[in-house]
C-alpha cells in the first residue's frame, strides 16, 4: 500500500520515518513557484507520519498512518497526484525531483554509531561514540547549517527526530536559543550537542 505525504514550504513538513519508504518527490508548481512537496511513501506496517508546524513555537503532530488515503499501488498514487494540476486553464505542473542515488550502508563497526542527515537526503554515517554533532557534520559533509560553533549564534539549531534519548544533557548556551517547547520537540544546537548513540537529525 501507499500513501502521498505534503509538505508546505515555510507551513509545515512531514518527515519520512520507520515504517515509510519512499519512493517518488513531486514538486507541486502554481504558475512557476514551488507550492507543495509530495512524497509517495510504501507503507511498512501502520507507522505514525510526523507532521512538523514550521511557525514558531513549532508543533509536532505523530498522525496515525490509518487516517491517510491509501493507494493499492504505485500508478494509483500518481493518478492521484495528476489530478492536481489540471484546473481549467491555470498555470499548474508536477515536476518529479531526481531521487539521489542510494549509498551503501557501511556495516557496524565497534565503538561507532550511525548519523542520519535527514535533510541532506538521508545521507547515513558512522562516527564514533560520544562525537558533537557539528563536528560529525562538517568532517562527514552532513550539511547542518552553521556560522559560529560556539554556541553564540543559533545557527545550527537542529532538530533529533530520531534517537533523542543519545544525546547528552542540554547545555546553558543551548537554553539562550531554544525555549522549553522546543527542547520537549527534539530541537538542540548541533554545536553543543555530542551523541553517543544512533540518531536522526534534521533542519
Amino acid at each position: 500500500m501507499f500513501v502521498i505525504l505534503t509538505s508546505k514550504p515555510g507551513q509545515y513538513r512531514t518527515e519520512i520515518g520507520p515504517g515509510l519508504r519512499a519512493v517518488e518527490a513531486w514538486d507541486y508548481l502554481f504558475y512557476g513557484r514551488v507550492r507543495a512537496h509530495f512524497v509517495i511513501a510504501e507503507l511498512q506496517g501502520e507507522p505514525r507520519v510526523r507532521v512538523i508546524d514550521e511557525v514558531e513555537p513549532p508543533v509536532v503532530n505523530e498522525v496515525p498512518s490509518k487516517f491517510l488515503e491509501k493507494y493499492v499501488d504505485l500508478d494509483a498514487a500518481r493518478r492521484s497526484l495528476q489530478s492536481l494540476s489540471r484546473f481549467g486553464g491555470m498555470d499548474i505542473a508536477l515536476v518529479q525531483q531526481t531521487p539521489k542515488p542510494a549509498e551503501p550502508e557501511a556495516p557496524p563497526e565497534p565503538g561507532k554509531i550511525a548519523i542520519t542527515f535527514v535533510s541532506n537526503g538521508g545521507k547515513r554515517v558512522r562516527v564514533a561514540k560520544d562525537s558533537n554533532l557539528l563536528r560529525a557534520s562538517l568532517r562527514e559533509s552532513g550539511g547542518i547549517p552553521f556560522k559560529c560553533g560556539a554556541g553564540l549564534c543559533g545557527t545550527c539549531k537542529c532538530r533529533i527526530v530520531q534517537g533523542l534519548e543519545h544525546a547528552d544533557a542540554v547545555k546553558a548556551k543551548e537554553r539562550k536559543h531554544l525555549n522549553e517547547a522546543e527542547l520537549a520537540a527534539g530541537y538542540r544546537m548541533a554545536c553543543q550537542t555530542f551523541v553517543a548513540g544512533d540518531v536522526s537529525v534534521s533542519w
